[in-house]
C-alpha cells in the first residue's frame, strides 16, 4: 500500500490510452435507415405493450441501431439491482418536470426478460414522472437486453 502511494505521489501513473486523430464513428447521414428486421421484433414488442416507436436511428459512435419509443410508464422499471431511488433527487427533477412543462432527458431502455422494459439509467427520472402521474415515459430503447448489465 506504502508502494502505491510513494508511486503516485512521484507522479508515476499508468499511461493515457492515444485517442484517434481522425474523427470516428459514422456521418450525420449515415444515422438514417431502417433497422434490420432480426431487430424489427423489437418495435413490435413496444407496440404490443401500448407504446410507440417515435424513430430508429444508428448509434454514431459504434452504429448500433437505437429506437425512440414511448411507452406506458407502467410497462418500464428499473433493472433489479439498482439502488433505492434519493426521494430528494425524485423531488427535484419532478418540479424541474413541472416547471419547465418538459420531458429533455429520455431514459435509456432495454428489453427485460420478462417481456417488459428496464431502465438501467433512469430510474430517478421515472420515478420523478411517476410521481406527477404521468401515463407516459419516452426513452432511447437498446435492442441487446445485455446492456442493462
Amino acid at each position: 500500500m506504502a508502494e502505491k502511494k510513494a508511486a503516485k505521489a512521484a507522479g508515476k501513473r499508468r499511461p493515457l490510452r492515444k485517442r484517434p486523430a481522425e474523427p470516428v464513428g459514422l456521418a450525420p447521414a449515415d444515422l438514417l435507415g431502417r433497422a434490420p428486421p432480426e431487430l424489427e421484433k423489437i418495435a413490435g414488442s413496444v407496440e404490443s405493450q401500448g407504446g410507440a416507436v417515435l424513430a430508429s436511428y444508428r448509434d454514431p459512435v459504434g452504429g448500433h441501431w437505437l429506437f425512440l419509443v414511448s411507452l406506458p410508464i407502467d410497462r418500464v422499471e428499473p433493472t433489479p439491482y439498482q439502488r433505492a431511488p434519493s426521494k430528494a433527487h425524485v423531488e427535484k427533477i419532478a418540479r424541474v418536470l413541472e416547471k419547465v412543462e418538459r420531458f429533455l432527458d429520455p431514459i435509456i431502455l432495454s428489453p427485460s426478460p420478462e417481456g417488459r422494459f428496464w431502465t438501467p439509467n433512469g430510474n430517478h427520472r421515472l420515478e420523478a414522472l411517476k410521481k406527477l402521474n404521468a401515463r407516459t415515459v419516452v426513452g432511447l430503447l437498446v435492442p441487446e437486453e445485455e446492456i442493462s448489465h
